[in-house]
């Protein structure tokens, strides 16, 4: 929790410094015109998805004797919101929005101090908005919110993972190939729905099982917090509340959004999932011996994940020459971190596009 609070109070350092920079020089333009450090906006909707059920934990966890810190704490929600209408994204709204209700739900009485301090963050970060970013009117993302345009922008990526999905219906068209010609060639590197995009990419088998495990396995694991946070402190509860409230966000966000694909996204899965899976008290059922059928269900399995991943192994044999194929396609000379690294994603040359085509 400590690093999360650090890693946004350096953040919020930097958007000070910018902000004063704008106030000062005429030439620097407002956040986020002016620069967020990111190399998309919706990058740092992501990472605010994650971290805002984090900061109201720590406000709640914190003794009330340490004011000073607590006030920080709200302070750091507060600026988080006003970022949140600064930046026109509806996803974090809507995922915590589903955070909100899932803990209320959930946790009940527990969850009363979190929804009370992210709903302080949230009223005292529209006036910050105001303060900081307004020119008259409300934020823009109320509009947006009305705008049927992207809502059928959005369902068309959908209805082309389902064609995807039909298409490749055992197997998938494969890891990362929603933008990869020759199955699909556009702007947007995925869906932005990880359960339709996995869907696409690995067919309905894999979809079925990840799908039944994450929610099987998230519900045990939220189901314990719960009886737990019956018999426990208020501090304990805080960081419990706030750590079911960060993976029901960036779950949310993920089936509107490419949350999943982007690698500060990546990092945030391990570290709140890890900590997640580490607070999971597994109890030991009475041991059986496995059946011979047992092993050798096993034993296929891995040979076809082993044959899986080495077809694709050919793929980085052709590294250099795609992203070499990109610098001569684009405008620019610089790689986005989506993926980790990049693909064909933008180009428009046909050349290019035709030597990225397999048979298959």
């Amino acid at each position: 929790m400590g690093a999360v609070v650090l890693s946004a109070a350096l953040y919020a350092v930097f958007f000070c410094v910018g902000y004063g920079m704008h106030l000062t020089i005429e030439e620097i333009k407002l956040w986020p015109e002016g620069g967020t450090n990111y190399v998309n906006i919706r990058i740092f909707n992501h990472y605010q998805t994650w971290t805002l059920p984090l900061l109201a934990g720590i406000v709640v966890a914190l003794p009330k004797t340490w004011r000073t810190a607590r006030v920080g704490g709200l302070g750091l929600v507060a600026l988080w919101w006003a970022l949140v209408f600064a930046s026109n994204v509806r996803g974090t709204i809507v995922a915590m929005g589903v955070a909100a209700v899932g803990v209320g739900l959930l946790f009940r009485q527990e969850a009363k101090r979190w929804l009370l301090v992210q709903l302080a963050g949230l009223l005292v970060g529209i006036v910050l908005y105001y303060v900081l970013f307004s020119t008259g009117g409300g934020p823009p993302v109320v509009e947006k919110f009305s705008d049927r345009g992207t809502y059928s922008k959005r369902l068309q990526l959908w209805r082309t993972s389902l064609e995807m999905a039909w298409t490749h219906p055992w197997l998938g068209a494969g890891p990362m190939h929603f933008a990869w010609p020759p199955y699909r060639f556009a702007t947007a590197g995925s869906p932005h729905n990880a359960f339709l995009q996995w869907l696409a990419e690995w067919g309905f088998p894999s979809t079925g099982i990840m799908s039944g495990l994450a929610v099987w396995g998230g519900w045990r694991w939220m189901d314990q917090e719960r009886r737990a946070a019956e018999e426990a402190s208020a501090a304990s509860n805080g960081v419990r509340v706030a750590l079911v409230g960060s993976v029901l966000a960036a779950a949310a966000h993920a089936m509107v959004s490419g949350l999943l694909v982007t690698p500060i996204s990546q990092v945030f899965l391990a570290l709140v999932g890890g900590w997640a899976w580490g607070r999971y008290q597994f109890k030991q059922e009475p041991a059986t011996v496995p059946s011979n059928v047992a092993h050798a269900v096993l034993c296929v399995l891995l040979v076809g994940a082993m044959g899986v991943v080495g077809c694709s192994l050919k793929d980085l044999s052709t590294v250099e020459e795609r992203r070499d194929a990109l610098i001569e396609a684009v405008d620019r000379n610089r790689f986005s971190p989506r993926y980790w690294g990049q693909g064909f994603l933008h180009v428009r040359d046909s050349e290019v596009i035709d030597r990225a085509r397999r048979d298959r």
